[in-house]
């Protein structure tokens, strides 16, 4: 981005006299210190007061105001111009979803202004945080076609890829191959376990809820096995990201979550650990179990039709799972502005060490950048 130096006031008297901008033919005014409130802007280069640059008088009109011509769009430039009168952005040009294209347009136009507080305005298009109801964060949004319809998983819909270690992995044939099933990438970004979803009992209960009910991506802490979303087109400035218990002894190992703009070079967001009290952890499965979740869940069992699936209690199971086998992390150490398109969890633990790494329902939040 262009910058322009400003080094001194702009409150003068003299610099607080009416001017007119005669834009591609259409003629605003304002104060000339109302063009003076970015100090690296291309109007503090023109007009400021340690400029060096010939602002290159037009006319000046028969109230005796002088009148600067600026070749650039008139229309978009009303948006530019209250920009500087208020320093947010103008109610006007509503949300990007409702007026993509007058936001692209800012967005030019800003950059060619060197105006960066508009441009970092620009950039978000949509922002949320875990306190949201229903911990709903960026990958619900992505799911609902930002805000237009009612939720559907996000990989099923294309909006976001899952790959990771299962598409190449030599000893693939030698695991469960549902890990690299359609159904267990969908799994991985559920908002929340899908109640419409039989649940099947073919297999004996572990201690909490999740084993093998959900299929889920599964890898060894030890073998730093990525499980990787690519979230395509649109970029995140993440603050939080949240994970909910899969199977088995759950995030039994250490872990990373990552981030990336290309796929291949990554900044680590946040170091998990096995011990440090999360909700995914093994301890916290077996104290649940020891608080008699185990025979709630055999009770509830009985309510299973003869089909030996679920059928009258899903959606207290999901509400359950949600409540007390979700843990959410904030980030402390991502770079100011800085947005990434991929995100991966991989094992942590060095050599032979570490325990296995079963989760799904993975949400991030922050702001959302869109193109």
């Amino acid at each position: 981005m262009a910058s322009f130096s400003l080094s001194s006031s702009s409150r003068h008297p003299r610099f607080d006299t009416i001017i007119g901008l005669d834009v591609a033919g259409k003629l605003y005014y304002c104060r000339k210190s109302t063009l003076l409130g970015e100090t690296t802007s291309y109007f503090a280069a023109r007009f400021g007061p340690d400029s060096m640059m010939d602002p290159q008088l037009d006319r000046v009109d028969e109230n005796n105001r002088e009148i600067y011509f600026v070749d650039r769009n008139p229309e978009v430039f009303r948006h530019i111009l209250e920009y500087l009168r208020m320093h947010v952005l103008p109610p006007e040009i509503g949300t990007f979803r409702e007026h993509a294209n007058l936001w692209r347009a800012l967005r030019k136009e800003a950059e060619f202004f060197a105006l960066d507080g508009l441009t970092s305005l620009l950039k978000v298009t949509f922002s949320c945080s875990p306190d949201a109801d229903g911990k709903k964060g960026i990958l619900y949004w992505l799911g609902t076609r930002k805000g237009r319809e009612e939720y559907t998983n996000p990989y099923r819909r294309g909006d976001l890829d899952v790959t990771g270690w299962f598409d190449s992995h030599p000893s693939f044939g030698e695991h469960n191959p549902s890990w690299g099933s359609s159904e267990s990438r969908e799994f991985f970004v559920q908002y929340r376990p899908m109640s419409n979803k039989p649940l099947s009992y073919s297999e004996k209960i572990a201690p909490g809820p999740g084993n093998s009910y959900f299929p889920c991506l599964t890898a060894h802490s030890g073998e730093r096995l990525p499980v990787l979303v690519d979230l395509r087109k649109n970029v995140v400035s993440p603050t939080h990201y949240s994970l909910r218990y899969g199977a088995c002894r759950g995030m039994d190992g250490n872990w990373n979550f990552d981030a990336s703009n290309d796929g291949e070079t990554w900044v680590t967001l946040h170091e998990g650990k096995k011990n440090d009290g999360h909700n995914l952890s093994y301890e916290r499965i077996v104290q649940r179990k020891a608080l008699g979740e185990d025979g709630w869940f055999q009770e509830l069992r009985g309510q299973s039709d003869s089909n030996g699936y679920v059928a009258s209690w899903p959606d207290v199971y999901c509400d359950y799972m949600e409540r007390h086998y979700r843990n959410t992390w904030e980030f402390n150490n991502v770079p100011q502005g800085q947005y990434f398109r991929y995100f991966r969890i991989i094992g942590a633990d060095v050599g032979e060490g570490g325990g296995s790494l079963n989760c799904i329902g993975l949400e991030i939040y922050g702001k959302v950048y869109e193109e």
